[in-house]
């Protein structure tokens, strides 16, 4: 459905121009939900923009249903408004002049009959909950009801694509969780192709079909969000997504290929771990391994006989409602684990923990 391919964009910058795109490439599926997903300045928003054609970029193709929207070769720019395509901005930009109603029907062509733009917008309206609240001007609604009213004329022109820019961040931090969900539900329902920016991570671990991590202008990897969550292939992913521990290592064995076991040492003791996509012989290596893979147990010097086991003292527990997080210190190491409210050892207990092989993986330094 949207294809981007090779794509290059520059700024002018106070010392020439600023790389903001260095070749990105990727595909989205029919009905899929994609997101972009990275920190600020990663060049999430500018493809986004380069997708709708709101910037131009300096190379490469971007297609929309196999039909070419951009290609710097040819010279080939289709504008906005020919590119059929939603989109729902940060700021949500609905008119506050205007009703829900006046708002929503905006898109619509002036060809199009009254009749077929009342249709449509109540439609639309029924669908997003906001049937009651046609006459009400913009200001007067609420984030949540603004964010609908733009979604709502985003999608009322029955546009091929949507293209959604951070729409849940000016929203507090339930009304955000609640409209992820219905967001969803939403998307699945029109079964429309989907392009989501976002820098907040369970926004898009809950939302898409699949994520496409950014840094610094490239596209570092695509994967469902386990994929990238369980079996991150780059460290800087790894990092990203979730809470991580990073463990110096020193390699004693060596896998082949990634997914292969390698057995390191680590000042925490001996591990056996799965070698990491981006893994290179003879460069120094890190062990990683998330918080809520580490099991804490029941605490005798035998329990830490053997690879992937290691003792500590709970050095602090924060309670976080649905968990705990305590910091084990472990000699001059700090381990983070995730532990169950309800489970959490006292701050001073000496404990012994176990990391499975499979939750564990090597990556360079």
């Amino acid at each position: 459905m949207i294809s981007v391919k090779d794509l290059v964009k520059t700024f002018p910058g106070a010392r020439g121009e600023v790389r903001a795109l260095g070749g990105v490439s990727f595909e989205v599926g029919k009905g899929e939900l994609f997101t972009l997903l990275g920190p600020s300045g990663c060049g999430k928003t500018t493809t986004l923009r380069c997708i709708a054609g709101l910037e131009r970029p300096l190379s490469g193709e971007i297609r929309i249903n196999d039909r070419v929207v951009f290609n710097a070769a040819d010279r080939v720019f289709i504008p906005p408004e020919q590119r059929h395509i939603g989109m729902v901005f940060q700021s949500y930009a609905i008119w506050p002049h205007m009703t829900v109603y006046q708002n929503v029907a905006y898109p619509l062509a002036s060809d199009v009959g009254r009749k077929e733009i009342d249709k449509r917008v109540a439609g639309i309206l029924g669908r997003l909950g906001l049937s009651t609240l046609v006459d009400r001007l913009a200001p007067n609604l609420s984030g949540g009801q603004q964010q609908r009213v733009a979604l709502a004329r985003a999608l009322v022109a029955q546009p091929e694509m949507l293209l959604l820019d951070e729409p849940l961040s000016n929203l507090d931090a339930k009304l955000r969780e609640q409209m992820r969900f219905e967001l969803k539900t939403l998307q699945e329902s029109f079964k429309i192709t989907t392009v989501y920016v976002t820098h907040d991570q369970e926004e898009a671990l809950a939302l898409s079909d699949r994520i496409g991590l950014m840094h610094e202008g490239t596209l570092l990897e695509v994967g469902s969000p386990a994929e990238l969550y369980l079996h991150p292939a780059h460290r800087i992913t790894a990092d990203f997504l979730g809470t991580s521990n990073f463990i110096p290592a020193q390699v004693e064995g060596v896998g082949k290929q990634p997914g292969d076991e390698m057995l390191v040492s680590t000042p925490l003791g001996s591990f056996v771990a799965q070698c990491a996509a981006e893994w290179r012989v003879g460069v120094p290596a890190e062990l990683f391994f998330r918080p809520e893979y580490v099991d804490l147990l029941d605490g005798t010097d035998g329990a830490i006989n053997g690879p992937n086991r290691g003792s500590g003292i709970v050095q602090r527990v924060t309670f976080l409602g649905n968990s705990a997080d305590v910091i084990v210190r472990c000699g001059e190491l700090a381990l983070r684990v995730r532990a169950h409210p309800t489970r959490t050892p006292a701050v001073g207990k000496k404990v012994c923990f176990h990391v499975a092989p499979s939750s564990c993986i090597v990556f360079p330094a």
